[in-house]
């Protein structure tokens, strides 16, 4: 490849099928609208690379076999599926650690530092990244902060589609870019306009981010009327206390929702508003009478808000709603939790032998 003018810098950003789209789509929509070369390198010429979530196709401009380090500035590493397959490949593995060891900015995000774990990058090194390979890091010599942007010296990582309109903004601001008529915001303004940048370079809509936010409200309004049946229909204090602290945290969430689609300029969604009215026509005609039977039904509702939340953090380009995304996940497991245990109580209690009776008999 050829080698570029000495004053633009060049930047390569790597490629896989399964890449997260928005992970590959926003720094490079907004590295692209600097002065330098943003050049997409691949494991193989030719290729035609597919995002997991079907929104991005694209091929590269040459393969990390050819790249030489020398020639860039940073190596950016989007996540989804493609690092796994992306550690897998020598040469990119070797690329990447030629990039580090010259000093050069190495980016990853999500799963992208699952390459860096393969080239052994990460020891004594603080980063973050996707949850689920947490520990990975960890064993791998990291140490793991839980923070959307973790800056330590040439490496920077991120964890999430949510961070990825700081994670950009730390490599621009690392390589000292700039975008005309683009101010950036400071990483540590929480409260910054992120979701426009992010929109700006290809990232989530205001009218996606609506769409998400009056999802969750759906949920979150279904589950309150859902709780409120379960503790009319059982007499057990223990139980509830639980489902009341349950309805007590969705109501907040509501409030935190109804807030965030509001500052958006949205309006709720017909389905937002009726699904409480839904729940409570469905619930009057399946909602047991008997313990097992209402935590089992409250067990269902709570392990299907765990997986739908989950998706909503994981989908979604604004650091503020999936901050609150966040929040409802870790409520729904520990809510979950609690209502497990209940659950496993009254099973065990419900299959214990009658007591004979110590009546005298006549």
């Amino acid at each position: 490849m050829a080698k570029i003018m000495e004053d633009t810098l060049q930047i390569a950003i790597l490629i896989e099928k399964n890449v997260e789209d928005a992970e590959f789509q926003v720094p490079y929509a907004a590295l692209r609208k600097t002065n330098a070369r943003v050049v997409i390198l691949g494991s193989r010429m030719n290729e035609e690379y597919r995002g997991k979530q079907g929104r991005l196709t694209v091929r590269p401009e040459g393969t990390t076999t050819e790249a030489r380090a020398e020639d860039y500035a940073a190596v950016i590493i989007p996540g989804g599926q493609a690092p796994d397959v992306m550690r897998t490949n020598l040469k990119t593995v070797r690329f990447v650690q030629e990039m580090m060891g010259q000093g050069k900015l190495v980016a990853a995000v999500c799963h992208g530092p699952q390459v860096l774990i393969e080239g052994d990058l990460l020891r004594g090194r603080r980063a973050t990244g996707f949850r689920s390979i947490r520990k990975d890091m960890q064993n791998a010599g990291a140490e793991y902060v839980n923070e959307p942007v973790v800056t330590d010296g040439n490496l920077i990582t991120s964890r999430r589609p949510g961070d990825l309109p700081l994670f950009t903004t730390a490599i621009l601001r690392h390589l000292g870019l700039r975008i005309p008529e683009t101010t950036l915001p400071e990483l540590h303004d929480l409260h910054a306009g992120w979701w426009k940048l992010a929109a700006e370079w290809n990232g989530s809509s205001r009218s996606e981010i609506a769409e998400g936010i009056n999802t969750a409200l759906t949920g979150e309004r279904y589950a309150v009327d859902a709780f409120e049946r379960y503790t009319q229909a059982t007499v057990s204090e223990p139980i509830q206390t639980v489902f009341k602290d349950i309805i007590a945290n969705k109501r907040n969430h509501i409030q935190q929702l109804a807030a965030r689609l509001a500052l958006l300029g949205e309006r709720e969604s017909l389905q937002a508003q009726a699904s409480g009215a839904y729940a409570t026509i469905k619930n009057l005609l399946q909602t047991r009478t008997d313990n097992i039977g209402v935590l089992r039904q409250a067990l269902s509702d709570l392990q299907n808000g765990v997986v739908d939340t989950y998706q909503l953090c994981n989908k979604y380009t604004d650091p503020t709603t999936t901050a609150i995304f966040d929040e409802m996940e870790v409520d729904l497991a520990q809510d979950e939790e609690r209502v497990a245990e209940l659950y496993l109580a009254q099973r065990d209690q419900a299959m214990q032998p009658a007591q004979p009776s110590t009546g005298a008999t006549v």
